[in-house]
């Protein structure tokens, strides 16, 4: 889409278009583009009262200088090279009813769109289409970009005007979501009084030794562990939310994404309304309930599910000591949800070896003020890195759950066979049945006590199974292991790796083919093509 020439009669004739749009007399102003001397000047003779809110040079910066403060009244781009990355980065930054006006932009609208011309297509063709596009904004667990559409299709206004395109929208309650590594640096600025308690450096354990075949996951390949510094927060009155949603304002704190390394941030319980902002699926009431006092953030998006309570909430659960010793009144806040309503025994067995006594863990209702909130960098977040020093909390937890077992025989070698209808394995037994021929019991870990599960890996010299968090208890296996486990193609996540590279434990994967492109599909082990490799790797053993 060619450009027209912004002439020296155009930051006039913009600029009185876009004073036309605002409703008060002191507004917020955002201008941006190699235009924006000119306009900011005339848009003071038609605004003289106007604050206009200066970004720094670098575009990257501007989603977090405009994070800090109130929502803007108008943002006008007089000519930015990247239209798309400039709306995607100011647009929801603007109060509800507020406007952007893109100078010569109106043809975006037309029949040879550029790329924010062809997103707002892709939204309006979306409603009529079958997808995660078509539905309703605030749902539950639909993934950024078909909530995005959502959001632009239901909510978002463009208008052409003199050959500039006006956008609004409606939205009363749009977050910023804030990246991990970009929160200290605006972290005096965010209203509260938040401030940073300790740092743990950066480090990364060595890749363990790992194989898959016959054919390995692309997904991860020649990927490394990444060394991620760990930072204790301190946050004042802020909203903790089910699905580990935590609010300061209208900005989405780090702590609320359990893949926050990801390049797109996402929480289930968030509706993605562009890569930096979201709205709550579930707003907060304005009268919210209050806890006073030091509570530790525990809660995880899916708070209650045993792998993600041994990865997830294990991971930040360096935290507690940390506010012990700041506040010995100190407790865990977390959230329930309509899933899991009450706290599952085995998250207070847990939470007990963990250090943390039953009568310290609240559990919220709902959304929750809470007047000092501790939170930790998460050690482990799959697939990008885990922190040496995870195993401290995994020795803790293990020592204690396994205290409280009665000593027995168990066997040398175990199969950990897997009930869960997700990423069956339609000819499970086919499978267990080759791992019984090489002397392998077949176990199902909830047929134990957590005690009796950290003993029988403990004493495995061998552990192998379906992938998942039936292998999860390789945790508390200080000890060096071999691990073979069967996984399907469609299988990406890297828990069990992320543990071996801890603990040192060397895993053989066996790679099947997955009935569909879907991280829960089902598969089916297929002989002829995984066979020769898994009898090698049993030979092996």
């Amino acid at each position: 889409m060619r450009r027209r020439p912004f002439l020296r009669s155009r930051p006039a004739r913009v600029a009185a278009r876009a004073a036309r749009l605002v409703t008060g007399t002191a507004p917020r102003v955002v201008v941006l583009g190699p235009h924006r001397t000119a306009v900011e000047q005339a848009l003071l003779e038609h605004l003289p009262a106007a604050e206009l809110v200066a970004l720094p040079p670098d575009p990257d910066r501007h989603h977090l200088v405009l994070a800090t403060s109130e929502p803007v009244d108008l943002v006008v781009d007089t000519g930015a090279q990247d239209r798309l990355r400039t709306f995607r980065t100011c647009f929801f930054h603007l109060r509800p009813g507020g406007s952007q006006v893109i100078a010569d932009g109106a043809g975006e609208l037309g029949p040879r769109p550029g790329p924010l011309g062809r997103l707002l297509c892709d939204a309006a063709d979306a409603a009529d289409a079958p997808g995660p596009a078509a539905g309703p904004l605030r749902t539950f667990k639909v993934p950024p970009r078909p909530s995005e559409l959502r959001a632009l299709r239901e909510h978002v206004r463009a208008r052409a005007e003199a050959g500039d395109l006006v956008l609004t929208h409606d939205l009363p309650d749009v977050h910023a979501l804030i990246r991990e590594e970009d929160l200290d640096g605006i972290l005096p600025l965010l209203p509260g009084g938040h401030r940073v308690l300790a740092v743990v450096e950066a480090a990364a354990p060595p890749l363990p030794r790992a194989e898959e075949g016959p054919v390995p996951r692309s997904r991860h390949a020649g990927r490394g562990l990444a060394a991620v510094p760990l930072r204790l927060r301190e946050y004042r009155d802020v909203v903790v939310a089910p699905h580990q949603v935590v609010l300061a304002g209208r900005v989405v704190l780090p702590d609320s994404f359990r893949h926050h390394q990801s390049p797109l941030l996402w929480n289930k319980a968030l509706a993605g309304v562009s890569p930096g902002h979201a709205v709550p699926v579930y707003p907060p009431p304005a009268d919210l309930p209050r806890l006073e006092g030091t509570l530790v953030h525990l809660d995880d998006e899916s708070r209650g599910h045993f792998g993600h309570l041994l990865t997830e909430t294990l991971s930040r659960v360096w935290a507690w000591p940390e506010a012990l010793a700041r506040d010995p009144d100190a407790r865990v806040v977390v959230c329930a949800t309509p899933q899991r309503p009450a706290l599952m025994a085995y998250e207070r067995e847990i939470y007990a070896a963990c250090g943390i006594p039953g009568d310290r863990v609240v559990l919220a209702e709902g959304a929750t003020r809470v007047e000092r909130l501790l939170s930790g960098t998460p050690m482990l977040s799959n697939p990008h890195y885990v922190h040496p020093r995870i195993a401290e909390t995994w020795d803790l937890v293990g020592d204690r759950l396994a205290a409280q077992a009665q000593p027995r025989a168990w066997p040398r070698r175990i199969f950990v066979g897997r009930r869960e209808r997700k990423r069956r394995c339609h000819n499970a037994a086919e499978v267990e049945a080759q791992f019984r021929a090489h002397g392998f019991e077949v176990v199902h870990p909830e047929d134990h006590s957590l005690g009796d599960q950290v003993r029988m890996f403990r004493a495995a010299e061998v552990v192998a199974g379906f992938g998942g968090s039936g292998l999860f208890q390789l945790a508390f296996v200080a000890e060096p292991t071999r691990v073979v486990e069967v996984v399907s193609d469609a299988y990406h996540a890297r828990n069990e790796l992320l543990i071996a590279a801890v603990r040192g434990h060397r895993i053989d994967t066996i790679v099947c083919r997955a009935d569909r492109r879907a991280f829960q599909s089902p598969f089916r082990y297929d002989d002829a093509r995984e066979g020769p490799l898994l009898r090698t790797v049993l030979a092996s053993l």
